[in-house]
């Protein structure tokens, strides 16, 4: 639910300006209006290394007892972590360096450096190390006096003495620093260094909770003073004076501010060059879609709150996208597992969780809908079917085309011959099969419900997108015209393509009527858009036509449900006969589960994907406008 925010002046004594703002801070509901038009951007250098440091602390893999800290030491702590982090970093970089190091120099051996350059100087020669690519050697011209050490990584090391250095393109010289034995020893030290310091970090994890409660007191205390210092000040300095947004529900919290203080308080026009913020109230699960919303964007005040809209059809996208009941019930119980071990959560984390439970059942409940489990194929007859709404419609449609025995039920007898004895659409259904590596498959009921569940993604869209020109009437009238045309395009475009939709053989109405129903309400729907729109907007309404296209492509859009339910169905059967050509058994259960969890993870990815944009794109594209600004009041931060 949308709340409107009212504009507040307070006037008050100086006196009264600390314990004023203190009192705002603790009620909690009063973004005041900045006099300088300024706003902090970047936080004080003690608070971002603060938050580094807890940044720091959540990435490591224990987590000690918690205990609270010394406020006194508090900033001892934090720039010993801080410290230990850049040691750590700078000890991976020195064992980095040191690795590529014992590459270079692993091809030459274990010696002592010490003699080598003994030699050197009691020789007067030259000692150097060399080493080319084994390819170049056929075209290379190699000195003889070249001693061949050894082949490593398609590279070939020699050692070379003489009275002057060898300077030839084809070779490169091994500059060596330490012996092999000196630089194992070093990586072994800074690898006991770096597991020390890690040591000690995991150790200070224990601080971590008393540090995010020391950010919120100084994100808390920052806000207050920046709230403070920005008000304006007359009769020399004696009064106070600042604006303040306050939901509209919230009013009566301005007498518990002023109570007992020397502050007068009215309530002001809003000016046009007011940038008023949206403040959204919302609880249960329209609280989750007020989540999911502002992933996106912050609806303008112009805008209607879609926060349960858009989690309703999220939920069913999301179902309909992953299309597996056997999916479902594996997350459920991953989300019941978390409710059990995890039974504290609050704020944002619990309503994660409890859109994962609700994600969950809507991908069970659909799944139960089409009959799919695992993507393991049933017979027609089955009592699994039974439960599946495309089963039904196809029994329906099968009965409709046979009656009547029209060119589309010939065409399914050209390609499955078999059905022509078929009694009962049932048999029809038993009989449409092909054998395919040696085995039986449904090949035509496959089909009948491929083409049902396109035809149920693009009925979807169309709901879905007549929602949104419904709630957006008040700004477009044009929408009307536009639900009306949507809904005939549904129903004349079948005759178009000799096709028949579910309206019909479902007998809701006839062929014909469904035919001239369809042209009438496309065509009067486009004649109502653009009356309606010229109306509303004169002659920019002529660009209906680019609208039209914009309807057309944002229906088609919803194909994207039945593609990404059918490709996650494909895959899971296409792991399921792999698991089998194996022979079953622990490695055919092995392929199976492997195969099932990439599935798993494209499909949720894709789920959530897709599913947020058919509503963020497709549907805000009608209804709306956003582009704007929280509510933010001055307020306690708290950790939830």
């Amino acid at each position: 639910m949308k709340v409107p925010v009212k504009k507040i002046l307070f006037v008050g004594s100086k006196d009264a300006h600390e314990t004023f703002f203190q009192k705002a801070q603790n009620i909690g509901w009063f973004e005041f209006i900045s006099v300088s038009g300024q706003k902090p951007h970047l936080f004080p250098k003690p608070i971002e290394e603060l938050k580094f440091a807890i940044k720091i602390l959540k990435k490591q893999p224990i987590k000690e007892a918690q205990v609270e800290i010394e406020r006194a030491k508090t900033r001892q702590v934090i720039d010993r972590i801080i410290e230990l982090k850049l040691q750590i970093d700078k000890g991976h970089e020195e064992k980095r360096l040191l690795d590529a190091e014992i590459v270079k120099v692993h091809p030459l051996g274990d010696f002592s450096l010490e003699e080598v350059n003994s030699l050197e100087k009691d020789t007067g020669k030259f000692f150097q190390f060399l080493f080319i690519r084994h390819e170049r050697l056929k075209k290379e011209e190699i000195p003889s006096d070249l001693i061949y050490l050894k082949r490593e990584l398609d590279f070939d090391y020699y050692l070379y003495i003489t009275d002057q250095k060898l300077n030839h393109p084809a070779f490169t010289e091994v500059f060596i620093r330490k012996s092999l034995r000196d630089l194992y020893a070093d990586r072994t030290n800074v690898i006991n260094y770096v597991h020390q310091l890690e040591k000690e970090l995991r150790e200070l994890t224990c601080y971590w909770n008393d540090l995010e409660e020391f950010l919120l007191e100084e994100l808390s205390r920052l806000s207050l003073t920046f709230a403070k210092e920005d008000v304006d000040y007359y009769l020399e300095d004696g009064l106070f004076a600042i604006e303040a947004w306050i939901p509209e529900n919230k009013l009566g919290e301005v007498g518990k501010l002023i109570k007992d203080l020397p502050v007068y308080v009215t309530q002001v026009a809003t000016e046009e060059r007011d940038i008023v913020p949206t403040y959204l109230e919302n609880k249960g699960f329209a609280k989750i879609g007020q989540d999911l919303v502002e992933i996106y964007d912050v609806p303008s005040t112009r805008d209607k709150d879609p926060s349960f809209y858009v989690l309703c059809s999220f939920a069913l996208f999301f179902g309909m996208i992953v299309s597996d009941a056997g999916y479902g019930l594996l997350f459920l119980i991953a989300s019941l597992y978390a409710r059990f071990k995890l039974p504290n959560l609050k704020g944002v984390k619990k309503r994660f969780l409890n859109l994962a439970t609700l994600l969950s059942c809507t991908s069970i409940a659909w799944g139960i809908l089409i009959a799919s489990y695992f993507s393991i194929q049933f017979d027609p007859a089955s009592k699994v079917n039974k439960t599946s709404i495309l089963y039904h419609l196809a029994l329906q449609k099968i009965d409709y085309h046979k009656n009547f025995s029209d060119e589309t039920f010939k065409e399914w007898e050209k390609e499955y011959p078999q059905i022509s004895e078929a009694k009962t659409p049932l048999e029809v259904l038993e009989k449409g099969v092909k054998v395919e590596n040696g085995k039986k498959v449904y090949k035509f009921m496959n089909e009948m419900f491929d083409n049902l569940l396109l035809e149920i993604s693009i009925l979807v869209g169309i709901i879905h997108l007549s929602f949104a020109f419904i709630r957006n009437l008040g700004r477009s009238w044009a929408g009307i015209g536009w639900v009306i045309t949507m809904w005939g395009s549904y129903l004349f475009f079948p005759k178009i393509v000799g096709a028949i939709s579910l309206v019909q053989y479902l007998n809701f109405i006839g062929e014909y009527n469904t035919c001239v129903m369809g042209q009438q309400l496309l065509f009067g729907g486009l004649g109502i858009s653009l009356i309606l729109t010229l109306i509303q907007e004169r002659l920019a309404g002529l660009a209906i036509v680019f609208k039209l296209i914009e309807v057309f492509a944002d229906v088609l859009s919803y194909l994207r449900l039945y593609a990404l339910g059918l490709a996650g169905m494909v895959m899971a059967s296409t792991f399921n006969e792999m698991g089998a050509m194996v022979g079953g058994g622990i490695i055919g259960a092995l392929v199976i589960f492997f195969g099932h969890t990439i599935n798993i993870t494209l499909t949720v990815m894709a789920g959530v994907l897709h599913g947020l944009r058919l509503n963020f794109l497709e549907w805000y594209h009608h209804c709306f406008e956003g582009g704007g600004r929280k509510f933010r009041p001055l307020r306690l931060f708290i950790k939830e």
